[in-house]
């Protein structure tokens, strides 16, 4: 994660820290000091080099034995001192050491974080399901209970990645609550099993109000910095959507077919024609990300549109972009409205025998998306096909027909888009066929899907289609895209548009050796 992607984590990470040190300073000693005959500063002198050591190592078990020994300092300190009070001293550490403490119980803030973040809010009658799951999950240790949770909630599971990095920080502060947890819960049960229980109403009415103006002041103090310094911009969508073409050609993007469109004459070599015209015209899909789609400005950007700009580049020609859909492709291609064929189209035997295709530009995996908690549902053929009632959608007639051969007793339905599924899903579609990699981009605009990847995995190359019949002209993108490979460039638009990779250089570190004493440049 870079720098500015760690900044959203900010709203968890420091709301747990100010929860953590309000527990462990305030409420946790405080109570001890209302139910107990020992006074708040004694409990916290008490519990100093616990503490100390707990937040340094973020591991509660080397600090048992020393919560032991201080325990039994502070009864014998104030008297209480006996066979019995050491007794249980001695058994309550150990053994309310296995029960999930505080600090654990504070780790389930970042379900309700993930909610937030994704827009899938825990509805308020969902709470007591969440929390009685939470409490008995976390006996398997916060990195089953999480998952699980999220699962369970239909959050998405990608969130538990981001919870994984706030373990660096978490770790410390969580230690550190729970031994004020452990060290409280011994003073009190102990002095609860010995008779030493106090009740002080006075002192517990000052205590429940200084406690709600902490919380006040916290929370007021937590939001309005959070305010400030936390951006809630989504840094892939907002690479996603603002990507720009690297060096592009003048180019006309045509939302329909224009009815004066002068159509190339498939009997002639298309090359030459192309050439003499001055322009390459391009079929393209406007809605299949990341091969060919428009960006926030409206600009027409993929993986395949940058690929066509560099060739109209190579060519010295413009572009003229033409829309074409799944059912009409091949008529549109062989009447000559368009020369190539871009967006990420995918190379299959049946399409052989209307088509033509270059080398593949790169090899995709085929997959399923479907709602993040069903992702584990859509991983094999046989158990999906298994499934009862299960709908799925696939985009084009002739990929529909291939499915319904492979999935006999599941309903498949095709679709036009994949903008179909994703945008209100009105067909009540569970899955949706797709490339892994177009997918993963639909899945960052919509956070709630998921990509099941097919296993065994199917691989199916993504290549340009052309014509068929015109060998000059296949045999040149051909080649073209050979002499691409070669240098590089195909790779670049693999880490650009696939991969998501910035191609700007991000800026190092301001650094006492480059910026002031400049021994490095």
């Amino acid at each position: 994660m870079t720098i500015e992607e760690f900044g959203r984590l900010q709203t968890y990470i420091v709301t747990f820290v100010m929860a953590t040190l309000l527990l462990t300073f305030w409420v946790l000693p405080g109570l001890v000091a209302i139910l107990t005959p020992f006074g708040y500063r004694d409990v916290m002198r008490a519990c100093r080099d616990a503490l100390v050591t707990g937040f340094v190592t973020a591991n509660l078990f080397i600090v048992l034995p020393i919560l032991v020994e201080n325990s039994k300092r502070l009864f014998e300190q104030y008297g209480l001192k006996g066979a019995d009070a050491d007794s249980y001293v001695e058994v309550l550490v150990p053994t309310s050491f296995n029960f999930p403490n505080i600090g654990k119980l504070l780790t389930l803030l970042f379900v309700l974080f993930a909610g937030w973040f994704t827009g899938s809010e825990i509805a308020l009658g969902d709470y007591p399901m969440f929390t009685m799951l939470g409490l008995f999950t976390l006996f398997g240790g916060v990195d089953l209970a999480l998952p699980f949770l999220l699962d369970q909630l239909r959050i998405p599971s990608d969130m538990y990645q981001l919870y994984v990095v706030t373990g660096v920080i978490n770790s410390w502060f969580a230690t550190l609550i729970a031994v004020m947890n452990l060290f409280a819960f011994t003073l009190v049960a102990t002095c609860a099993a010995t008779g030493g229980l106090r009740f002080r109403l006075k002192r517990l009415s000052w205590f429940v109000g200084i406690t709600l103006i902490l919380f006040v002041c916290v929370i007021g103090m937590t939001r309005y910095g959070l305010s400030i310094v936390v951006s809630d911009t989504d840094k892939q969508l907002e690479y996603l959507v603002e990507i720009n073409l690297r060096e592009p050609v003048p180019a006309v993007v045509h939302q329909q077919v224009p009815k004066d469109l002068v159509l190339a004459d498939t009997a002639k070599p298309r090359l030459p024609q192309i050439l003499e015209r001055g322009v390459l015209r391009v079929g393209y899909k406007k809605d299949n990300l990341p091969f060919s789609y428009l960006n926030v400005k409206g600009e027409l950007v993929g993986f395949d549109i940058d690929l066509a700009h560099r060739l109209a580049r190579e060519l010295g020609v413009e572009l003229e972009f033409v829309p074409w859909e799944y059912d009409t492709l091949v008529d549109q291609l062989n009447s000559g409205q368009f020369d190539i064929v871009a967006g990420g189209l995918w190379m299959t035997a049946s399409r052989l025998i209307d088509m033509a295709f270059s080398e593949p530009t790169m090899k995709t995996t085929m997959a399923f998306v479907v709602k993040d908690y069903l992702r584990h549902s859509f991983t094999k053929l046989e158990r999906v096909e298994q499934m009862p009632g299960v709908k799925i959608g696939i985009v084009g007639q002739e990929l529909a027909k291939r499915a319904e051969h492979d999935l006999p007793e599941t309903e498949i339905m095709s679709l036009d888009s994949y903008a179909e599924f994703f945008v209100g899903n009105k067909h009540a579609l569970d899955a949706i066929v797709i490339s892994a990699e177009s997918g993963s981009a639909w899945t960052i605009l919509y956070p709630d899907y998921d990509v099941s990847i097919i296993e065994p995995q199917i691989r199916i190359p993504v290549a340009l289609a052309m014509a068929k019949g015109d060998q000059e002209f296949q045999g040149f993108v051909n080649n073209w895209l050979q002499i691409t490979k070669t240098k590089g460039e195909l790779d670049q638009f693999y880490d650009k548009w696939i991969l998501g990779k910035s191609e700007q250089k991000k800026q190092p570190r301001w650094s006492v050796i480059r910026d002031v004493l400049h021994w490095v440049d």
